[in-house]
Parts: structure tokens; C-alpha cells; sequence
């Protein structure tokens, strides 16, 4: 394990022992008038599946996010790389919870009904275009990649390696960067057994900002007075943790370099350290 360069070791959580992270939690953010809670979902609130739409939360999951929702200081988000509809679908979130998907191309919330709201997310003719170019790209790739296969988002293509024996991933994913990601105009993110292929540039932590101003709209209050915790396991998520002021909390769920304040090692963990929080907001 380790941290991301020029960033303080992580505060690590190991067999349970949350009460040093709790405790650094609630004294981060005691001063905040309003905190605006940010999770990632797969690999943070949900294990990964081979199958991407057979995740579900892991235990707890549920009563944590409807316990940060319903707080009196608090709002929950949900920050991820998919599609906003499935978000909302695999993720159930409250009401009030506010979504952003496509690492932010496209936002949203969960009105008092349950519903999903989501805001216009139209593509432009040359958006149009260059998804066509990215997905004949990728269709050439996963022809000789058995196992992979291509996932079509508002504003991305995504080639997923997860199915794939390791040698033909580290095959594709190597093919992929090396082609369609260096496209003109093209924005690819490299993840866990994934190559994004953005036609905007957007990340979490533009998303992120982007939240905290919707949240403080909604509290009427000022940016300022808003306080951020975001967790994520992935290199996609790190953008959201490096953004982090330092007034904010990051968490880092599992291995890898961060730039987060706590380290938990895996989804139960940011469930565990989240009851605690909730229970403080």
C-alpha cells in the first residue's frame, strides 16, 4: 500500500479498528456547516462482478446511504463511471441523493418520489462521429480479444477486459491506448479491467465541484461552507481525492497510491466507517 507522491500517509483501518479514522473524520469536518458526502459505487459500495449489471450494494450499504440522505447537515451523491440510469437502477439510492454518471458527463437526482430526474445530455454532430470512429476501434479490438466486449455510454465507448484470460487484457488494453485513445479529442481513462473513451472532458473531480455547488444551493448556503468526503477504490477516483481541500476527507477503499486521508480495505470497510459518520452528521 501506498500514497500518492508528495501526500501523507494514508490513516490505514485494518481488522475493524475504525475509532482513530472515525474520530479524524468527525474532527475534519466538525467545523462544516454543510458536508456533502460523495461515493464512488463499484468496487465502494458494491464488489465487482464479471457481469457489470449483477453487482448489488454490499451489506449495510442501504441503511448507511439512506442514514447520510435523511441527516440534518448532510447530502449524499453518488459519483461514478456509468451510465445514470444504471446507476440509479443497481445503486437505489434515496431520495434526494444526487447522481452524477459518465464520470460527470451526465447529473441527475432522486426526486421525493423515488424518480430519477436527470438534466439534458445532448450530443453534438461531431460527438456524434467520433463515438462511431471509437466504437468500430474497439469492435476491431475485442475481435481478437475473447471475453471482451464494448460498453456504449452517453459520451464514451468502453472496452471492459474483466472476462478476458490476463494475457489477452493486458492485450486489448494495450491495443486500445496505443489506437483509439490517442484519437484527436478523444479522453480515455484507464481503470480497473477498463479503457473509457470519453468524447468529453469530464472527471470526477469536475464532478465533484460540481456537486458541492448543487448541494450548497440546495442548503442555501455558501460553497465554502460545505465540507466534502468522497471514497473510491479506483486510479478514476483519484482525481476527485488529489481535489480535496483541506477541510474535506478522502477515502481510499483498498490498495494503491492516494492521495485520501484514510485507507479502508474494501467496501464493508467504507460501510463501517460511514455508519459512524452518519451517526455524527
Amino acid at each position: 500500500m501506498s500514497d500518492a507522491p508528495g501526500a501523507p500517509a494514508p490513516l490505514e483501518v485494518h481488522d475493524g479498528e475504525q475509532d482513530d479514522a472515525l474520530a479524524l473524520a468527525v474532527a475534519r469536518l466538525a467545523p462544516a456547516r454543510h458536508v456533502l458526502v460523495a461515493l464512488d459505487f463499484d468496487g465502494t459500495l458494491a464488489p465487482f462482478a464479471d457481469d457489470p449489471m449483477a453487482v448489488r450494494p454490499v451489506a449495510g450499504a442501504a441503511q448507511v446511504l439512506d442514514g447520510v440522505a435523511r441527516g440534518a447537515r448532510s447530502t449524499l451523491a453518488l459519483v461514478s463511471g456509468r451510465r445514470l440510469a444504471d446507476l440509479a437502477r443497481l445503486a437505489s439510492p434515496p431520495p434526494g441523493t444526487l447522481l452524477a454518471g459518465s464520470h460527470g458527463a451526465q447529473v441527475g437526482r432522486i426526486d421525493a418520489d423515488g424518480a430519477l430526474v436527470t438534466e439534458p445530455d445532448e450530443r453534438t454532430e461531431a460527438e456524434e462521429q467520433l463515438l462511431a470512429m471509437l466504437t468500430a476501434d474497439l469492435e476491431a479490438i475485442v475481435a481478437g480479444a475473447p471475453g471482451a466486449w464494448i460498453e456504449e455510454k452517453a459520451f464514451a465507448r468502453v472496452l471492459h477486459t474483466r472476462r478476458c484470460a490476463p494475457a489477452e487484457a493486458e492485450r486489448a488494453t494495450r491495443a486500445a491506448v496505443d489506437g483509439p485513445a490517442a484519437r484527436p479529442d478523444v479522453h480515455p481513462i484507464v481503470g480497473k479491467a477498463v479503457v473509457e473513451l470519453g468524447v468529453r472532458a469530464t472527471t470526477k473531480a469536475d464532478a465533484v465541484a460540481r456537486l458541492r455547488a448543487q448541494a450548497a444551493a440546495d442548503a442555501d448556503l455558501p460553497e465554502a461552507s460545505v465540507a466534502v468526503v468522497f471514497a473510491g477504490d479506483d486510479t478514476t477516483d483519484e482525481t476527485a481525492l488529489a481535489s480535496l481541500g483541506p477541510a474535506d476527507l478522502g477515502i481510499k477503499v483498498g490498495d494503491g497510491e492516494t492521495a485520501a486521508a484514510i485507507r479502508v480495505p474494501d467496501e464493508a470497510g467504507v460501510v463501517a466507517l460511514l455508519h459512524g459518520l452518519a451517526a455524527a452528521l
